[in-house]
C-alpha cells in the first residue's frame, strides 16, 4: 500500500461517513515492540504511536473506527557488559498504520476494540555494535496485523488506551530461509499505552 493509496482510503472513509454521525479523534501512545523469530525476547524497543481517525456508531453499543497512524516498531538488544556480552542489536521499522476497529461498549466507561490493521513500511534501519547491517533478507513493505484494545473513558473528551498489535503474516523470512509449521519468518509484536482525545463529542 503506497502513501497515495492510504490518502485516498482516508478520503473514501471520510466521504462515506459524512452522511452519518461521526467523531474525530487524535491519539498518542508510547509503544514497546519486539520482533518474534529474531531469537531475542522482550519488548525492549521503545516506539511512538501518533495519528488521527474517525469513529461512527453502528448500533447502541457498537461503533466502527478508522485511523491513520505513524507507528515505530522493531527490536533491540542492549549490551550486557556486566555479563561479558558487548554485542548490541537495533532494528527500527517505521510504518504508516491503518487500523479498522470495531468498538464495543463493555461497561459504563469501558470499551473493547478489535479488528485488522494494514501497515506500509516507510523506512527501516538495522545495526549492531559494528554498525549498519547490509545484505540481509528484505522486509515486506506490507505488515498485516490483528489489533485489540482496552479503553477507559475518563470523560467525554479523554480516554486511556491499552492496546496491542500482532502480525499475522511474516515481515521477512528467517536468515536461513527455514520454516516450521506456522513459523514462516519474523513477526512484529507491539504493546502500547496512551491517550485519545475526541474532537467532536456533541450529542445530537
Amino acid at each position: 500500500m503506497s502513501k497515495k493509496a492510504v490518502f485516498y482510503l482516508l478520503i473514501f472513509f471520510c466521504t462515506t461517513l459524512n452522511a452519518q454521525r461521526f467523531k474525530a479523534v487524535l491519539q498518542g501512545s508510547l509503544a514497546g515492540t519486539q520482533v518474534s523469530g529474531d531469537e531475542l525476547s522482550g519488548f525492549n524497543k521503545a516506539g511512538l504511536l501518533a495519528g488521527a481517525g474517525v469513529i461512527t456508531a453502528l448500533k447502541k453499543d457498537l461503533s466502527l473506527g478508522f485511523k491513520i497512524l505513524y507507528l515505530q516498531k522493531g527490536s533491540r538488544k542492549p549490551s550486557k557488559l556486566d555479563q561479558g556480552d558487548p554485542t548490541t542489536y537495533l532494528l527500527k521499522l517505521n510504518y504508516i498504520e491503518v487500523p479498522i476497529q470495531f468498538r464495543y461498549k463493555a461497561g459504563k466507561k469501558l470499551f473493547l476494540e478489535f479488528g485488522p490493521s494494514i501497515a506500509y513500511l516507510v523506512k527501516y534501519k538495522e545495526e549492531n555494535e559494528d554498525g549498519e547491517l547490509e545484505n540481509r533478507n528484505a522486509f515486506s513493505k506490507i505488515d498485516l496485523s490483528l489489533t485489540g484494545a482496552i479503553v477507559y473513558q475518563i470523560n467525554e473528551f479523554w480516554e486511556i488506551r491499552f492496546e496491542g498489535w500482532q502480525s499475522i503474516l511474516p515481515i521477512r523470512k528467517h536468515s536461513d530461509g527455514i520454516t516450521y509449521r506456522l513459523n514462516l519468518g519474523q513477526y512484529n509484536s507491539v504493546i502500547a499505552i496512551g491517550i485519545q482525545y475526541t474532537i467532536d463529542s456533541k450529542k445530537e
